[in-house]
């Protein structure tokens, strides 16, 4: 289907033959047990069929959605209830592979993808999903999401619809190898008319015929639970190691912290979790539970380097890179249960990241202390970099004293912090920053100091947009063969680690933990796929 036919490699999928086990479906996180039901269109939902003892799921969340539409969610908790209302073409499956969704077939290459959209599929308020549904959803991602670039590339995007073919055909103006990792995100979902008419709706949950996905928004309670119901007749995913169990009729999203969340858990009032630091430890396999550890955000340090500002000069970011030890910083924000970092994100799960401590800047204290002597610098931190209250942040401000540097540390909530890095340059010099980036493509991470900058509506906090950086990222995206271009890949982040452009410090652990009964999968130790939740007891 890439009519350029120039010898560049392509990536062929086929959505894989539909099975009861591979139709067994989705299962979302919920907390109240609800009536049973009939069939759920991939092997029947739970507490209908005799066998299971709910048709409900309850699961944990932090916070509420900031919105419903998926082209604005931001944050795990959007990005969780994106993910159950909103189809994705493709979904991402173990060992870095791609498993289909909305896409039946699909031909992908660096500069045009082609994808065959499955018969049947609808809204939920009935309305086929068309090849031009499709496409008018991606158009809208593409004019309107601040993760366009991550998914797209750069460069304009060109998508097309053809229904009697029933395909959806995105053209690229800069070639971008990270496409098909890309449409696996849920910010990515496809949006029904009835959405994309009324987006004030949409926002709020309210555009009732929206949805694509599974589960259809039932109910909301600002602050406290999302009930979501099971669409009939939805067919789900398939993936490579088919999924145990049935999908939920019901799932409960409550808004709890991780020690609340672990409480219910061992009290059977909620069935699976996402936990962070201490409350992991709670929890072993094989003693009424089972867990499984994965990467949820990787922490590194970005500088303010506009012009006249400490940190334009690389001595003296050098210096940061030589005084920090990143062990310290990890048992200040995960005690010990995570992994220190050579680039800015884990080479475990993901594609051409770097992982040679040989290219770190090596730790020297007196070097350090001959640059920062003296230096008055503001730091800025969010208190998430913990828990609690920051302690990672209070850390490299303490690590940077020791060495004679006078730090102004100020901790606030992710809102204020972000505020201040986007439109406050003259109010911060460093920050560590904290980058989720379920889809481990590399301008997830390296957009916060590479590329548009935030002064201009870019995601690039750092003021530099390092165009010659910039420049090789898409040389690198645009290279078929995976041996070349993950070379690429590694030079530039041993050059920008060198140059201390950033620094690496640790990754964050999570851990998926279900009560025996229930399951879901962790994907290339980088997101617990919400959409594999089953009911297997």
């Amino acid at each position: 289907m890439n009519d350029k036919n120039d010898g560049t490699p392509r990536r062929i999928g086929r959505r894989r033959p539909a099975g009861l086990a591979g139709l067994a479906g989705l299962a979302l996180g919920t907390m109240l047990v609800a009536g049973c039901t009939t069939g759920s269109g991939g092997g029947g939902s739970a507490g209908a069929d005799g066998e299971h003892a709910t048709d409900t799921i309850r699961i944990s969340e932090i916070s509420d959605p900031n919105s419903f539409n998926p082209m604005k969610a931001s944050g795990g908790a959007a990005y969780n209830v994106a993910s159950l209302l909103y189809e994705t073409l493709l979904y991402q499956d173990a060992d870095h592979a791609t498993a289909g969704g909305l896409a039946e077939e699909w031909d992908i290459a660096p500069e045009r993808a082609v994808f065959t959209i499955r018969d049947g599929a609808t809204c939920s308020d009935g309305t086929a999903v068309t090849p031009t549904v499709v496409a008018s959803s991606l158009r809208a991602f593409a004019d309107t999401s601040g993760t366009k670039d991550i998914v797209m590339g750069p460069g304009d995007v060109a998508i097309t619809a053809d229904d009697d073919a029933g395909t959806v055909t995105i053209d690229l103006e800069v070639p971008w190898a990270d496409l098909e990792r890309g449409l696996t995100l849920p910010e990515t979902g496809i949006v029904c008319p009835a959405g994309l008419d009324d987006l004030d709706a949409l926002n709020i949950g309210e555009a009732d015929g929206a949805y694509s996905g599974p589960y259809t928004l039932a109910a909301f309670q600002p602050g406290a639970m999302i009930t979501l119901e099971l669409r009939d007749g939805f067919r789900f995913p398939e993936f490579s190691e088919p999924l145990e169990g049935v999908p939920a009729q019901t799932v409960e999203l409550h808004i709890l912290n991780d020690t609340a969340a672990a409480n219910a858990l061992l009290t059977g009032s909620l069935d699976i979790a996402r936990l962070i630091s201490d409350a992991m430890n709670r929890f072993e396999d094989g003693d009424g539970f089972r867990t499984e550890r994965f990467t949820v955000s990787s922490a590194f340090i970005i500088f303010n380097q506009r012009e006249g500002r400490f940190f334009a000069d690389e001595a003296n970011r050098r210096a940061v890179a030589q005084a920090v030890d990143r062990a310290a910083f990890e048992y200040a924000t995960s005690q010990g249960t995570g992994n220190l970092l050579v680039s800015y994100m884990p080479a475990e799960g993901a594609e051409c990241v770097l992982d040679d401590e040989s290219a770190l800047v090596p730790r020297d204290a007196d070097a350090a202390a001959a640059v920062l002597g003296g230096a008055q610098l503001k730091q800025v931190g969010s208190q998430t970099v913990g828990p609690p209250n920051g302690a990672g942040n209070s850390y490299i401000a303490q690590a940077l004293e020791e060495l004679g540097a006078q730090v102004d540390l100020t901790n606030s909530d992710a809102a204020t912090w972000s505020t201040t890095l986007g439109e406050r340059p003259d109010a911060w010099d460093l920050t560590v920053q904290s980058v989720t980036n379920p889809g481990r493509t590399h301008l997830g991470a390296l957009s916060r100091f590479v590329g548009t900058v935030s002064d201009e509506g870019g995601r690039n906090y750092s003021g530099d947009p390092r165009e010659d950086v910039f420049q090789a990222l898409l040389a690198a995206s645009a290279e078929g063969d995976q041996a070349t271009r993950c070379a690429m890949y590694e030079q530039i982040q041993r050059d920008l680690v060198q140059s201390a452009a950033f620094v690496p410090l640790a990754d964050k652990p999570a851990q998926a933990t279900t009560r025996d009964g229930f399951s879901v999968r962790v994907f290339n130790n980088s997101t617990m796929s919400l959409v594999t939740m089953r009911i297997t007891g």
